[in-house]
Formats: structure tokens, C-alpha cells, sequence
């Protein structure tokens, strides 16, 4: 067991689809397909980022869970099945919330 090595993929996966996210730019495009697809794949990392970070931050795991309109929980989930490409169902209700993990001002 490497936990460490675990969390370093999982935030590596977030940074990637930053990445992502900037290079596509969806917040500037107009609706349709490819914004749907840019979007559900951010939502499909979510879905599998709370499922690997939920043992070391449970209530944010939760938190990101429940808002992307999952039922249940995170810590329902179980490895490596839960971790695969194509488990979010589409088609739910997304909520914004306060960050999660704001920004520290120096």
C-alpha cells in the first residue's frame, strides 16, 4: 500500500483536467454538443476523484458527490469498478457551492 502515491494520482487527475478545462474553454463557448462533452467529462472526474480521495478528505468527497447529483456516497463506492471511465449518469443537477478548499490569502 502506497497512500501517498494514491493521493499524488488523484491529484494529478485534478490537475490534468484543469488543464483540460482551460485548453476547451467551455465557459466560452456557446451551448451545445461539445460543450456537453467538455463538461461531462469534468463531471466523470469528479464523480471518480471523490471516490479516490474520499479516504483522506471524506466530508469534501462527499460534499463534491452529493453535489453533482450522485445519491448515496462516495464511501459506497468500491475499487478499481467505481474508478472506471463512464459511471456518471448524465442528466442530473449540478449545484454550485461555496469552495470547498478556498483560496489562503497570504
Amino acid at each position: 500500500m502506497a497512500p501517498s502515491d494514491a493521493l499524488e494520482a488523484t491529484w494529478r487527475l485534478i490537475r490534468e483536467t484543469n488543464a483540460y478545462l482551460e485548453a476547451n474553454e467551455p465557459w466560452k463557448a456557446d451551448p451545445g454538443p461539445a460543450v456537453d462533452a467538455v463538461m461531462g467529462d469534468a463531471l466523470e472526474v469528479l464523480r471518480i476523484v471523490s471516490v479516490l480521495a474520499w479516504p483522506a478528505v471524506p466530508t469534501a468527497a462527499a460534499e463534491v458527490w452529493r453535489r453533482i447529483g450522485l445519491d448515496g456516497s462516495p464511501s459506497d463506492a468500491r475499487l478499481p469498478g467505481s474508478a472506471t471511465w463512464g459511471g456518471y449518469p448524465g442528466g442530473l443537477t449540478v449545484e454550485k457551492g461555496t469552495p470547498l478548499f478556498p483560496r489562503i490569502k497570504p
